[in-house]
């Protein structure tokens, strides 16, 4: 069986072009936005791989900055959140979000 990490996906792209395709890949892989530009979302290390060759295909490597972080389910439950509250709880567990 083919397993799956949880990731954060963050990024600044400059146009507004690039900034909806980013987006668009995200959410065809199945990730879930939890900020203006972050998401979050599960991978296999196929799709893991997939995604980075469709994000470099898209960013401009001198304005414009993604990074996608390795997250394991305990440690995405330490996350300290300010301000307007987000639902944690159906972030991380929310398996309908998630890429399976």
């Amino acid at each position: 069986m083919n397993s799956v990490s949880t990731y954060y996906a963050f990024y600044d792209i400059s146009k507004d072009e690039n900034r909806n395709d980013i987006i668009k890949a995200l959410k065809d892989i199945g990730f879930v936005r939890i900020q203006e530009s972050v998401f979050c979302g599960s991978l296999s290390s196929q799709q893991k791989k997939d995604l980075i060759e469709n994000i470099g295909r898209i960013i401009i490597e001198e304005t414009d900055s993604f990074l996608l972080i390795l997250s394991c389910k305990q440690c995405f439950g330490k996350v300290n959140s300010f301000g307007r509250k987000m639902d944690l709880d159906w972030i991380i567990n929310n398996d309908e979000s998630m890429v399976l």
